[in-house]
């Protein structure tokens, strides 16, 4: 279960904050091969999220109306390194003849362990988090400056231990062919923090 909360989104003049759309997701490991120093693993992820951000900001912190997610997961682990890989497809629904484009979202990132104190992990990380959209559909009619591809390269730190798993980075894109006439993305912040229970 996630619940994103924005502290800021800016589109030109145009600020918005808040609650994004909650997040419901399932994930079930239908491969594991294991050896004294490694392990591979493959997911199918599958998630729903409810409309409890915002469509009608600028820029939206939601879509809506409820989206779902199909996709799969890839990783392998040696007791130093690790690479892994994702991709999956959003299905954002309509409401009142406004929908909000179908995207493509691919993954591929790499990264190794820092020696930590007894009990916590450490590792840093590279990864490359690419999102094809497809054009926004509002009141009915396409969106001409929406959808597009985007793919950002974001090093990032990472701290767990039993029960808390931290994450923070700063993505810059790579590769930016948005549709129309859009503005452009500059960096994207990435912080992560979830509870194990």
């Amino acid at each position: 279960l996630n619940a994103p909360f924005t502290p800021l989104l800016r589109d030109g003049s145009f600020r918005s904050r808040g609650w994004e759309d909650v997040l419901l997701q399932l994930e079930y490991i239908f491969y594991t091969k294991k050896t004294y120093t490694s392990v591979d693993q493959a997911t199918i992820v599958a998630d729903m999220t409810f409309p409890t951000g915002s469509s009608r900001k600028r820029p939206p912190t939601g879509y809506g109306a409820p989206s779902y997610f199909i996709g799969g997961t890839y990783n392998h682990m040696t007791t130093d390194w690790f690479v892994f890989t994702s991709h999956g497809v959003l299905l954002p629904t309509a409401h009142r003849e406004t929908r909000f484009g179908e995207q493509f979202l691919y993954q591929f990132g790499f990264g190794g362990h820092i020696p930590s104190p007894k009990e916590w992990i450490y590792a840093w990380m590279v990864e490359c988090d690419g999102t094809y959209s497809w054009k926004n559909k509002i009141q009915g009619l396409h969106d001409p400056n929406s959808g597009g591809n985007v793919i950002f390269m974001t090093p990032s730190l990472w701290a767990s231990s039993e029960h808390v798993v931290m994450q923070f980075g700063v993505g810059v894109p790579v590769v930016q062919h948005l549709f129309g006439d859009q503005r452009k993305y500059h960096y994207s912040l990435v912080c992560n923090l979830g509870f194990t229970f």
